[in-house]
């Protein structure tokens, strides 16, 4: 059985876009919600795999991420898991390093270079990856670089937000945001995470595929001991 993670990428079938259900956020007539879908899908761009609480066997809740140039909204929609077409991860950065801005290059460089040198995966999704994937101008001045990080091991989450941390202040014009996840699949912010560091006793906002809660910071270190893959 196919499982979908998180900020993974989907691409529709045109005609599953009918069946489709607009689930908000913002106050829309649904059948401006569904052209705007339809004018998504029929340029060929993907949507974003949301969290799925509250949906239905074999659907699927799928965000769309607008270009500010079509307004920068986010909408969400119910699809029919049999509409999909094609399903990855987000691309890895090295994928769209070419199309950073170039104030970015040399922060996004180095990044990659720790990444590699690691062994630690990295995917790539938010504004950056569907300016990558749609040819879209999605970022604008304010924009960091979201990036799903992927350790497999408590002392690589550790080392991974610390140099996080440093990179930041070697390279304050590239600003990364994003998460980490764990094998047992809880994802934390890596700022939040990294000043988690410093205190056994805090608290975390955990993401997972399902669900949205605080965990402990043992609680999410335990999440490294599941086998990979096991999704939370």
């Amino acid at each position: 059985m196919i499982t979908f993670n998180r900020h993974d990428l989907v691409w529709l079938h045109i005609d599953s876009v009918k069946h489709a259900e607009y689930a908000g956020p913002l106050p829309m007539e649904p059948i401006s919600a569904l052209s705007l879908l339809h004018r998504w899908v029929l340029g060929g761009y993907p949507l974003i795999v949301a969290r799925q609480d509250e949906v239905l066997p074999n659907c699927l809740r799928v965000g769309l991420a607008e270009p500010a140039s079509w307004g920068k909204r986010r909408l969400s929609f119910i699809v029919n898991n049999q509409g999909i077409e094609k399903h990855r991860q987000g691309p890895g950065l090295g994928a769209v390093m070419p199309q950073l801005p170039q104030h970015w290059q040399a922060g996004a460089a180095a990044l990659q270079r720790f990444l590699d040198q690691q062994h630690i995966a990295g995917h790539v999704y938010g504004s950056s990856a569907v300016q990558v994937l749609t040819g879209l101008p999605c970022l604008t001045e304010n924009s960091d670089l979201d990036v799903l990080f992927k350790p497999v091991s408590w002392f690589e989450a550790e080392t991974l937000c610390i140099f996080l941390n440093a990179l930041q202040t070697e390279y304050s014009e590239f600003k990364v945001d994003g998460e980490v996840l764990n094998p047992s699949g809880q994802a934390v912010q890596w700022r939040e995470l990294f000043q988690g560091l410093r205190n056994v006793d805090s608290q975390l906002l955990c993401k997972s595929n399902h669900a949205v809660k605080l965990v402990t910071l043992a609680t999410y270190q335990q999440g490294f001991q599941c086998p990979i893959g096991s999704a939370a």
